[in-house]
């Protein structure tokens, strides 16, 4: 399915991956790609501060992925090497020379989607098939597709509620840590008042016994 797909068609199938997949290069991207390629920032980025381009600046250049699409594969794979590892390791129990493949038989591609799935996710593992054009059948790649986006949404939705939980947590310790001050402050503000009224209550005390003793006198 992908054996000779160009950039430009496989960035067209990460479409929905290429934030996820840019920000994990972006400093790269920055740092390395358009500071060597003067031409391809002069074309395609004039006017932009290099060091100031976000990752949705990056996804606008779809359609340049041929000039800037095998840096960020390779980049991206290099910062996934171990699933370049297991993926070889899969592959060579088919075929010791598995780049002349052109299509893995439907069950085998099953069976290696699923062990990468368990150990790195589904996103990864469609992102890692599709840049390093994994010969799966096309119903493997939807199948697998459909569930790095599940998995994806769950991701997200569980990553939303971790949030809420922390606003939540953080609000309760911000009133907690509100109440414990006016606790404090109206309990010395008691002692106080208890303060004084022993005090008087003390003072009164002895007026009483000076009146008590003139009264006897």
């Amino acid at each position: 399915m992908l054996k000779d797909a160009t950039y430009k068609e496989k960035y067209s199938m990460l479409k929905f991956w290429m934030p996820q997949v840019i920000e994990n290069v972006k400093k790269d991207l920055k740092n390395e790609h358009l500071k060597n390629d003067f031409k391809f920032a002069k074309k395609h980025l004039t006017g932009k501060n290099i060091n100031k381009l976000t990752t949705e600046d990056f996804i606008e250049q779809e359609e340049n992925a041929e000039e800037i699409g095998e840096f960020i594969t390779n980049r991206w794979l290099l910062k996934n090497s171990e699933l370049y590892d297991y993926f070889e390791r899969a592959l060579s129990q088919i075929t010791a020379d598995f780049t002349q493949l052109t299509e893995i038989e439907p069950s085998r591609a099953q069976g290696i989607v699923d062990g990468a799935v368990a150990q790195f996710g589904a996103p990864r593992t469609y992102i890692f098939s599709v840049m390093n054009s994994v010969v799966f059948p096309k119903d493997v790649y939807e199948k697998l597709d459909t569930l790095a986006r599940e998995d994806q949404k769950k991701f997200e939705n569980a990553k939303v509620m971790a949030q809420e939980q922390l606003a939540h947590e953080t609000l309760k310790d911000h009133y907690e840590q509100k109440i414990a001050r006016l606790v404090d402050k109206y309990e010395k503000k008691l002692q106080g008042l208890q303060k004084k009224y022993l005090q008087d209550t003390e003072s009164l005390r002895k007026q009483l016994t000076v009146l008590q003793k003139k009264l006897n006198a």
